[in-house]
């Protein structure tokens, strides 16, 4: 059986997964995390830290785009209330956290892009699921007697 999140599972009572892995949301919103402390801690990252970025976009956005193709029930996804919530969250973190915590050692950096990493890939893994997560419609098997 594939981890692939496109897949059907072959037990008819498990749900249909279209939201992405947990390592997928780890590694992106980890290089994410550090991308975003490096550029408001160093000038010499500017430009490595904008195609950084530039890639982290393309990469989220075409596999938005092939999720969706594959999945025509995946181009009106119904909005919750925890996806909005997630979503909130997610923008805090990459605007105003970053103006507002500015470190000043090497310590604190660390401490910054860890603590980033970590808010991002959970924010990231929430939200994706929290959307998708309404196609997963579970179909008990009956139980004829």
């Amino acid at each position: 059986m594939s981890t692939l999140p496109e897949d059907t599972s072959l037990v008819p009572w498990r749900p249909k997964r279209l939201w992405a892995p947990w390592w997928l949301a780890m590694i992106l919103g980890g290089t994410a995390g550090v991308t975003l402390t490096l550029l408001r801690t160093s000038r010499t990252f500017v430009i490595p830290g904008a195609i950084a970025l530039a890639m982290i976009i393309i990469f989220i956005s075409v596999a938005t785009i092939l999720r969706r193709q594959f999945h025509s029930e995946a181009l009106e996804p119904p909005m919750s209330l925890s996806y909005l919530l997630w979503m909130v969250l997610l923008i805090f973190l990459v605007g105003p956290v970053q103006l507002v915590l500015l470190p000043a050692n090497p310590q604190e950096v660390i401490v910054k892009a860890l603590a980033l990493s970590v808010g991002i890939s959970i924010c990231m893994y929430a939200a994706d699921r929290a959307l998708f997560s309404s196609f997963a419609k579970r179909e008990r098997p009956r139980q004829d007697v």
